[in-house]
């Protein structure tokens, strides 16, 4: 190999590793992170930051009613609830960004909110 042959290669090299470590930097600083939104007639109750690492119990209790809001492995659902009907319980575990569990006798929502768009690609129901 010549020696214009091996600083072209240095060159190249190092070009390639700034801009991987570029878009690293750049991606990082974009994530916003998801929470979930716990609402009680429309007013957010309690607000908890959630990823896959988040272990957390949640009991709303106004007196009259009462939900068992869990969030573990990546996931949110009613565990329990006094509502007659158990919808919400019965409710899939949610997830995604958008994703909502609703208790209409208790009017509680449960909501998983980030400020990070969609990749657009198929919804729950179209998977």
């Amino acid at each position: 190999m010549k020696k214009n042959d091996i600083i072209l290669m240095v060159i190249v090299l190092l070009i390639g590793s700034v801009a991987f470590f570029g878009m690293k930097v750049v991606q990082n600083a974009n994530k916003s992170s998801s929470e979930v939104l716990i609402k009680h007639e429309g007013v957010v109750i309690k607000t908890i930051p959630f990823d896959e690492t988040t272990d957390e119990t949640f009991t709303f209790n106004d007196g009259e009613h009462y939900n068992l809001i869990v969030i573990k492995d990546g996931k949110a659902f009613v565990q329990e609830a006094d509502c007659r009907d158990q919808i919400c319980v019965k409710t899939n575990p949610i997830a995604l960004n958008g994703e909502i569990i609703v208790c209409l006798p208790n009017k509680i929502t449960v909501e998983v909110f980030s400020e990070e768009k969609q990749d657009g690609g198929l919804d729950s129901i179209a998977d």
